[in-house]
């Protein structure tokens, strides 16, 4: 979640909470009903408390209809859109970056394959995690470079991305010969 979201989530949720306590302790008897009423009537009459309160419960309103569209869109995924003859294809970068792991899983000398894949304007990158074995031919650069290949290939041909920036490897673990990563 970006950093105004968050933002905004917190002054809703705190307005919320404020609004919420409030009307229980008058629901309850904690502060007496007579208060509130001329606490609200006294804002009501004071011009600038009545359009700042106006605008809080604009914004509130603005808040309540932002969230949830922008967390259903969030909700749908970026897509890779790839041209076809017959009009764009869609492809769900979530789809693309799990035919890459079970791919890379099946890769000897790879294990505990994480692929995250970005859409670019033109294009895609992608981000690889995973475990090693030392014991590979060729030691892990080799392992890296083909595993980069092997992916490149694939979003390439059997995808049909336009053009692959990068991809990024990042091997968090070396295993030795014989272990399996957890």
């Amino acid at each position: 979640m970006k950093v105004h979201q968050k933002a905004l989530w917190t002054v809703g949720l705190v307005a919320l909470g404020a609004f919420s306590l409030a009307g229980f302790l008058l629901d309850v008897g904690l502060i007496p009903r007579m208060t509130a009423y001329r606490a609200l009537t006294r804002m009501w009459y004071e011009l600038s408390v009545s359009l700042t309160a106006g605008a809080v419960f604009l914004f509130l309103l603005a808040l309540s209809i932002y969230l949830p569209i922008s967390t259903w869109l969030r909700g749908r995924g970026e897509v890779i859109t790839v041209s076809n003859p017959l009009g764009p294809v869609e492809l769900s970068t979530e789809a693309v970056s799990r035919f890459l792991q079970r791919l890379g899983e099946e890769m000897q000398g790879v294990e505990g394959v994480r692929v995250r894949v970005e859409a670019q304007t033109e294009g895609v990158e992608c981000y690889v995690t995973l475990a090693a074995h030392s014991e590979v031919e060729g030691g892990i650069p080799r392992l890296t470079k083909d595993f980069q290949e092997m992916v490149k290939k694939n979003l390439l041909e059997i995808v049909g991305v336009p053009e692959v920036k990068k991809v990024e490897v990042r091997v968090t673990k070396i295993l030795p010969e014989g272990e399996r990563a957890k």
